[in-house]
């Protein structure tokens, strides 16, 4: 859901370039703090794997484009600090180098993949009890609440009709993350297969 530049107003951009700043410093204190250094390898694989499943995005025509973010598997895997640390990254290059999603929307799109997709997807996982069942419900509540989230901005820009588009978005937007949620189930089942020291800060 990479919002491009042009779409949102300034003060949209303002407060969620703020939240999203303030994440960010937080996490890199807390990271710098915690990581260990047989770690960084992996954060940079990860990176990667979400710089290269963005990629494939389709603009669905109201400001906005739809793909998978990877966001609950990679919180999982090395926790949501970090994972919204990759996020951002990857974020950022994105719209640096292939202009999905925009510099000065940046803000908005890290709020809404990075500190909804990685935390909020991350707590409802461990929230719910049973592995599968709760990733099929983080991926479809992230998603929906993200989706909530850009909608919402979009409407407070003037770019938006919420009462025509909304309940478009979420469904869509509700089947991706579903669909994101079943695909961390398979991939965390075949990691647990070939390399279960991954997850053992997962159990």
């Amino acid at each position: 859901m990479h919002i491009p530049d042009g779409f949102l107003n300034t003060p949209v951009t303002l407060a969620t370039a703020g939240v999203s700043g303030l994440t960010l410093v937080y996490s890199l204190k807390k990271v710098n703090q915690s990581i260990r250094p047989e770690q960084i390898p992996l954060l940079g694989l990860l990176a990667s794997f979400v710089f290269m499943i963005q990629l494939f995005s389709f603009p669905i025509g109201i400001g906005t484009s739809i793909h998978l973010t990877g966001a609950l598997l990679i919180s999982i895997l090395v926790g949501p600090l970090a994972g919204f640390l990759i996020m951002t990254i990857s974020l950022f290059a994105l719209a640096l180098l292939f202009q999905h999603g925009g510099m000065l929307s940046l803000g908005a799109n890290i709020l809404n993949m990075g500190v909804v997709g990685c935390f909020l997807g991350y707590g409802i996982y461990r929230f719910i009890p049973g592995r599968r069942a709760s990733l099929i419900v983080a991926g479809l509540l992230s998603g929906v609440v993200s989706a909530s989230f850009c909608a919402l901005e979009l409407a407070l820009s003037g770019m938006l009709d919420l009462s025509s588009a909304f309940a478009t978005m979420l469904l869509i937007y509700g089947i991706t993350g579903t669909i994101e949620g079943v695909a961390s189930m398979f991939i965390l089942e075949f990691l647990k297969k070939i390399k279960p020291e991954l997850l053992e800060s997962t159990a």
